[in-house]
């Protein structure tokens, strides 16, 4: 029974006995020759459950012949008067969908009671499913997608895990042709490292006495990944020799690229938006630039008198952030790029 009146799906035969039943027992008395009631619809009426034959939708149930809702699962008080995570629905009712269901009943026909049936709104939900990876709780064993998270991935997604309700690719790896399922590919740097300028792979101090550090990496399309150095600017006596520079050491089918900014993240070396094999910032020359004497080689040292047409000896250390990225577009491999950074290592043009 619920709390509320009786849940009765189907009952077509009940009003069908009841009435035989009348039926047979008016004819017996008129062959003992009893008197017969002039009108036994009136004792029929009254015996007929006005619920026979009403069938109810969704969460609701017949009462006195009309549909109406489960009544909503109650909030316990809880300690100290808060609010009880568990609603507590009576004895012989579930909380399901935020009603209180009896135990028995199985609203989405999926052949399997409320009792055990945590969602009675969706038949493919229920014990009997096979969990996939979508965060919902398919099986009803009170946990999403806690079944074997690369199986779970294994027909749409093979090679992938699924995460978060999401089949991605495993740790370290990444999709290099996202119309051909897999991954084939190993990402370096991780995934999650120097993914942005402000948190770019520190590659340390470059001297201009020729100092340089290569990098080596494989992103995915649409993936940049941030490098960091500080380019030292040694003291000088008579000619400057810094100068920054990064550029390709492999490219394999030409299909990475990279932007360099010179003392934070928007100041490009270039175009912003533009993408180069090499980029280069140095004051190691002397030469005459838009009618302007610029450039350091030569230069005068600290405590001299420069001569004419010569500069003093500057301190242009600063900070560098190299961005490589993989082109749209063009032939995709696997292979690695590997990008050299240094100072002092090549002389002005």
């Amino acid at each position: 029974m619920s709390p509320a009146g009786t849940f009765r799906p189907r009952r077509a035969t009940l009003g069908f006995a009841v009435a035989l039943g009348l039926a047979l027992a008016a004819c017996a008395s008129s062959k003992s020759g009893d008197a017969v009631d002039a009108n036994p619809g009136d004792a029929t009426d009254a015996m007929v459950d006005p619920c026979d034959d009403v069938v109810c939708p969704g969460l609701t149930f017949c009462k006195e012949g009309v549909c109406v809702p489960y009544p909503a699962c109650p909030a316990d008080g809880g300690v100290g008067g808060g609010p009880d995570p568990d609603p507590m629905c009576p004895s012989g009712t579930v909380c399901r969908n935020g009603v209180c269901l009896p135990t028995g009943v199985d609203v989405d026909e999926d052949g399997f009671d409320a009792e055990v049936d945590c969602d009675e709104q969706n038949p493919e939900i229920n014990p009997g499913e096979v969990e996939s990876c979508n965060a919902v709780d398919d099986n009803c064993s009170g946990t999403a997608d806690d079944a074997d998270p690369m199986a779970m991935c294994a027909g749409a997604d093979p090679g992938r895990v699924c995460v978060a309700g999401s089949c991605v690719c495993p740790t370290g790896t990444f999709d290099l042709d996202p119309t051909v399922p897999g991954c084939e590919c190993t990402a370096a740097p991780g995934i999650d490292q120097g993914t942005t300028c402000a948190t770019a792979i520190d590659v340390g101090n470059l001297a201009d006495t020729g100092q340089m550090q290569a990098v080596t990496g494989n992103i995915p399309n649409g993936r940049t990944v941030w490098y960091r150095f500080r380019g030292v600017d040694s003291a000088d006596a008579s000619c400057d020799n810094y100068h920054v520079a990064a550029r390709f050491l492999g490219n394999p089918s030409d299909q990475f690229r990279i932007r360099v900014f010179r003392g934070d993240c928007s100041g490009a070396i270039g175009a912003p938006e533009q993408q180069y094999t090499s980029a280069d910032w140095y004051t190691d020359f002397r030469a005459n630039v838009s009618g302007r004497l610029t450039g350091q080689c030569p230069c005068a040292g600290a405590g001299s008198v420069p001569p004419t047409d010569v500069s003093a000896c500057q301190d242009d250390s600063a900070d560098y952030y190299v961005a490589v990225e993989r082109l749209t577009g063009g032939t995709d491999t696997c292979a690695s790029f590997q990008v050299e950074l240094s100072n002092g290592l090549y002389d002005a043009p």
